[in-house]
């Protein structure tokens, strides 16, 4: 059963798509065989240009403008990179406050250890200090490599902060330059806003105009009645001479020409 309805269904739409494909085949010979193509492609053709022309400068400088505004999407970004960069920095400063404040023991530490055993050494000199020697060895080494990441420190955060100084400036040019070209579209749609005030005032309107356009189009469908109306004028004037029917000549009668005639001469002679 529903490998029938699928079959209808299949079917349906193949008579659907047959009957889309010969109204396509016949309009396509309609627009080749008759003079309805070739209006349509000139109305084609007077559409792209109509439309190129149409592409109106307020238009280009309204889509120039959005993509001025798209830049705002990159002065996110960097204003994002700058973000992260000071919360980085501040972490960095954190840690290395913390490790100076480690490293300040650890000198403590050092300086301890050398004053006992500079005392242990001058108080018994004959007193074996070579523990005290290792130890205050091990707290000089540690404090070294205190000093040591310290400076990797202080040199990872000046990276750090110099990365950050150029994505602002990166950012402020950004910005700059945004506005000067927001403000150069102001200055050009000013400049276009006072064309079209002059072509208003202009009493020769540009051929190109939608007035021009009007009045072209009126006088080529009046110069076409016109020639309709000569055409048929001409016909009248070129039409052959109408033959004209001759009256058949009417029987003569004879009785009453006779009559007539004697009558006629019957006054005559009375007259004389």
């Amino acid at each position: 059963m529903a490998d029938c309805v699928k079959k209808e269904r299949c079917g349906g739409m193949a008579k659907k798509l047959i009957i889309v494909a010969l109204a396509v085949v016949s309009i396509a010979i309609v627009l080749k065989k008759t003079d309805l193509g070739s209006h349509v492609k000139h109305w084609w053709r007077s559409t792209k240009a109509d439309m190129k022309e149409e592409v109106s400068l307020k238009w280009e400088i309204d889509r120039l403008r959005k993509d001025v505004e798209e830049l705002s999407g990159e002065d996110a970004s960097l204003v994002n990179l700058i973000a992260k960069e000071d919360v980085e920095l501040k972490r960095l400063k954190n840690r290395l406050s913390e490790m100076e404040a480690a490293q300040k023991n650890q000198r403590e530490v050092v300086r301890q250890r050398l004053t006992a055993l500079q005392s242990v050494q001058q108080t018994n000199p004959n007193k074996n200090t070579l523990t005290d020697e290792r130890l205050l060895d091990g707290a000089v080494g540690v404090a070294k490599r205190g000093d040591d990441a310290i400076a990797s420190q202080k040199a990872l955060i000046e990276s750090r902060e110099t990365r950050a100084s150029a994505l602002r400036q990166q950012r402020e040019a950004l910005y700059t330059t945004k506005q000067e070209l927001l403000n150069k579209l102001a200055d050009m749609e000013a400049q276009v806003v006072t064309l079209q005030v002059e072509q208003m005032r202009s009493d020769d309107p540009a051929d190109k105009s939608r007035v021009a356009r009007v009045k072209k189009s009126i006088e080529e469908v009046d110069t076409r009645i016109q020639v309709e109306k000569r055409k048929r004028e001409v016909r009248a004037e070129l039409a052959p001479p109408e033959k004209q029917v001759s009256q058949p000549t009417p029987k003569k009668d004879v009785v009453q020409d006779a009559l007539n005639y004697l009558d006629g001469d019957n006054a005559n002679k009375i007259q004389k």
